[in-house]
């Protein structure tokens, strides 16, 4: 494999340090594709499936890919912005009428009406007002789960918890902050509603079968079991221990509802794939995803300011300070402040310490999966940007 403009002592910095992980038994297994300038630069598949069966990972296996499934509903969702059928600051209340008397939580009970309405626009950048239980300790979650709206582990069908979600008071006004939520949830049925199609089938005919992406969906069928990945967890010092197995996965089920903000498996082949067609501004293999100038749309920076002007400092225990978000994705706005890479990096992680980046300065395609929860509990993804860039032997401009 041709390393291009990496160093061979970086790639094997980045080798040994994923190395330490395995044998600590930090995790059970993880793989890394670093593709560049046309060509994969670099390869890393470490450790196993599950430790149970000893499977060695591989590029084909398959990877739980938790909150990287929000940038697939939102393309999906701008497909259909390409074709016509709404703008951006339409209030969703124009397809889902429920939503168009909202409220703004107030601790007595007596929320009051809020002034705006939540726009498409809101959906895609996290300024909606909506909240995600998973990662909320706002007593506006207890609201959420015990009518059955919990992210991907909600009750009922896509219809049925947006439903729901629309009598839930909002958190703030819509547009004045940025709150990680179930927005994407309400934006993988807003495809079903205008399109007409089950937004599972919408994904498959409209992308995943045009870009070749053949193992990527939200349930697993028999045959793929074998190549599926353990995902596991870890109580304080102790052993990790597992959480999700192959055998006994809820993913063998086709599930009720199918999650735009979590819910789809994807091996390392697949998600290049959809990576590729971003890199290339909309296209891969002839095949027009999206007009170019809307993917130059969606990975500008849609706040008033960056993430943490817009309140979300430690959002995951991480500082947001110098990044931006996008119609689905996140941007880097102030590379000196964030401390990697380029200006208009964009990209984004899931639950189970998965991340992947695009950073069209370098032409540079960066994706890593492995299966551990909470993704805070390691420090792997903060970690892993400044190895690759350390490994560039071009400079970050």
């Amino acid at each position: 494999m041709n390393n291009a403009n990496f160093s061979n002592d970086g790639l094997q910095k980045i080798d040994r340090h994923f190395d330490d992980y395995i044998s600590a038994r930090k995790i059970a297994g993880c793989s890394l594709l670093l593709w560049q300038q046309g060509a994969e630069r670099h390869t890393m598949f470490k450790g196993v499936q599950d430790l149970e069966s000893d499977t060695p990972v591989s590029r084909d296996t398959i990877f739980r890919i938790y909150s990287m499934t929000k940038p697939v509903a939102s393309v999906a969702l701008m497909m259909l912005w390409d074709r016509g059928h709404f703008d951006l600051d339409d209030p969703i209340a124009r397809f889902l009428p429920k939503f168009r008397e909202m409220t703004l939580y107030h601790p007595a009970g007596d929320h009051v009406s809020a002034a705006g309405q939540i726009t498409l626009r809101h959906l895609l950048n996290h300024t909606s007002g909506l909240i995600l239980p998973a990662f909320s300790e706002h007593p506006l979650r207890e609201l959420y789960v015990a009518d059955g709206v919990n992210g991907s582990r909600s009750e009922g069908n896509l219809a049925e918890v947006i439903g729901r979600l629309a009598d839930k008071p909002l958190l703030f006004e819509p547009g004045t902050r940025w709150e990680y939520s179930m927005a994407t949830d309400v934006v993988g049925h807003l495809v079903e509603v205008i399109d007409g199609r089950p937004f599972d089938v919408f994904l498959r005919e409209e992308m995943f079968e045009p870009l070749g992406m053949p193992d990527t969906g939200f349930h697993l069928p028999p045959e793929m079991v074998p190549r599926f990945a353990g995902n596991y967890t870890r109580d304080g010092e102790a052993p990790i221990r597992p959480i999700d197995m192959p055998a006994t996965s809820r993913y063998l089920a086709v599930p009720t509802y199918k999650s735009g903000n979590g819910g789809l498996l994807s091996t390392m082949d697949d998600y290049l794939r959809f990576c590729l067609m971003l890199r290339n501004r909309g296209t891969l293999d002839d095949i027009q995803i999206l007009k170019p100038e809307t993917v130059d749309l969606m990975t500008a920076n849609h706040l008033d300011g960056d993430m943490g002007d817009m309140g979300a400092t430690e959002f995951g225990g991480l500082d947001w300070r110098g990044m931006g978000f996008g119609l689905g994705f996140s941007v880097v706005l102030d590379p000196e402040r964030v401390g990697y890479g380029n200006k208009g990096i964009y990209g984004w992680s899931g639950a189970a310490s998965t991340y992947f980046w695009i950073d069209p300065v370098a032409d540079l395609i960066a994706i890593f999966f492995t299966q551990f929860m909470p993704s805070r509990t390691y420090t792997i993804r903060s970690d892993l940007r400044p190895l690759v860039y350390e490994a560039l032997a071009l400079e970050s401009i």
